[in-house]
């Protein structure tokens, strides 16, 4: 999946979430592996496990996507603030 803004990556979650789904977002950002969960009422955000199986959060909920996007998550910023630095975002959930 090629690099999107964060606009782009929330109107793709929000028509899943539309259709009935639960759509995984997993990206990376400075080498770890994240994740965002779009559901009908709020969405969720973690730091998945490493190869070794360890470093994994729990997941923070948020009420919207815009909410998670502004709020401090990864040392003290916001993924508003790193973006630009995510790449290999994946989502099956997403139409071609």
């Amino acid at each position: 999946m090629p690099k999107y803004s964060f606009e782009t990556i929330e109107q793709m979650l929000l028509k899943c979430v539309a259709r009935g789904g639960e759509p995984e977002l997993s990206f990376r950002l400075r080498g770890v592996e994240y994740m965002i969960i779009a559901y009908a009422y709020r969405c969720s955000f973690q730091r998945c496990a490493d190869e070794t199986g360890a470093n994994a959060s729990g997941e923070r909920y948020f009420a919207t996507l815009q909410e998670l996007y502004a709020a401090p998550q990864i040392d003290g910023c916001s993924l508003e603030e790193l973006w630009d630095e995510a790449d290999e975002f994946y989502c099956p959930n997403f139409e071609p």
